[in-house]
């Protein structure tokens, strides 16, 4: 965390020179595969930077498909070269399983459902951390009347592995990990996340990584939890098209596990697992062939992502460094802080959370979109004070 900087004061004085730094705008992109970003606000009211959606759109080659497919939104996506068999034997194909090993979902979000209706008819059968993303847990609550055992984060704000193991017990069917962790940002060590893995994803035990925020982390920084999928262990990858795909509105989102575990998830579909629109499921396969796209978006984010810190960190204001396309920003007067932000055409932003109460997350938008929001936050002196 950083809570070091120059006095607001100064850091206005700096001007141009800051900027001729790199340290306020990032250095010339050249040509990009990134939507023009001049076209991004055309239809929208507000800056939205409080889902962490990618704001750059699909790539070019994923607009095509769609474009192409609008002939056939009257079809179901069967039968067809773009089917949903044909979709998880290139999940499958990727990743070098089986076909029967990948599960399909309305977005990850309906994957995490199903994981409640699967695992978690027993109290305390799922363990989750006590701050992440947490729709498991939830609809845990809902459907079954019973709250899931929750594990808080360490004092680093890291998910706590060792208590996570010290906290099962015979009764656990499930640990769902969120890895890059919603809405911290932070990632585990990848040592760390392999063996608390290959210690505990038993045939009794499934573990659940959540990683729809992996493509945005470099990848010599990533954990191989495929790898133990492949040597057999009980893991569950859970990945979306929603991020760093740019297809938040196609909701489609998948999960790679071991075929049993795969059907048992499967059971909760009633029969009518992978009825996906076939504009999704043929944008789902394109985008899962360029590579080169997902790539760009990685370093233009993180390039964005950086001045966004660095213009915090100019500010004095707290933050939490992120290998994601969102972050946390800490700061006094939370409520008022997002509600600023709103009445300046930002979009409302999570925060203030009864175990975190002076954070709040902020998602990292375009250059010129942070831009705004910098701007905004310069004028709160309140924040720091």
């Amino acid at each position: 965390m950083n809570n070091q900087g120059v006095h607001r004061r100064k850091f206005l004085q700096l001007g141009g020179a800051v900027a001729a730094a790199g340290i306020i705008s990032p250095g010339s992109y050249g040509a990009t595969l990134l939507a023009d970003e001049r076209k991004i606000m055309v239809n929208e009211e507000k800056i939205r930077l409080f889902s962490n959606e990618n704001p750059y759109g699909p790539s070019q080659k994923v607009r095509e498909v769609i474009s192409n497919q609008l002939s056939r939104i009257n079809r179901y996506a069967s039968y067809y070269k773009y089917d949903t068999n044909t979709l998880k034997a290139t999940i499958a194909k990727i990743n070098g399983i089986n076909d029967s090993q990948v599960i399909l979902g309305h977005g990850s979000f309906e994957i995490l459902c199903m994981l409640t209706r699967a695992f978690g008819k027993s109290k305390n059968s799922i363990i989750v951390p006590g701050f992440t993303f947490n729709v498991t847990g939830r609809f845990a609550d809902k459907v079954f009347d019973h709250k899931c055992m929750q594990v808080p984060l360490n004092a680093k704000m890291d998910i706590d592995l060792d208590a996570t193991r010290k906290a099962m017990t015979k009764d656990t069917k499930l640990v769902y990990i969120c890895n890059p962790n919603n809405p911290t940002g932070k990632i585990l060590n990848a040592n760390d996340l392999e063996n608390f893995c290959k210690d505990v994803a038993t045939s009794t035990c499934t573990v659940a990584i959540d990683e729809a925020y992996i493509d945005l982390v470099t990848p010599v920084d990533r954990s191989d939890i495929v790898k133990l999928l492949i040597q057999k262990y009980n893991v569950l990858v859970i990945r979306t098209f929603s991020k760093a795909y740019g297809m938040a509105g196609l909701r489609v989102g998948y999960a790679m596990g071991l075929s049993e575990t795969i059907d048992r998830i499967k059971n909760e579909h009633y029969s009518f697992g992978g009825l996906i629109c076939n504009i999704g499921v043929a944008a789902a396969i394109t985008a899962l062939n360029d590579n080169e796209y997902t790539n760009e978006y990685r370093r233009k984010n993180k390039e964005v992502r950086t001045y966004t810190e660095n213009a915090l960190k100019s500010l004095g204001i707290d933050y939490l460094p992120s290998t994601t396309n969102f972050m946390l920003v800490k700061g006094k007067n939370i409520d008022r802080y997002k509600q600023e932000l709103k009445k300046s055409g930002i979009s409302p932003v999570p925060g203030g959370w009864s175990n975190y109460p002076e954070w709040s997350r902020i998602s990292i938008g375009t250059q010129s979109e942070m831009e705004n929001f910098i701007g905004i936050v310069r004028k709160m002196d309140w924040l720091v004070n």
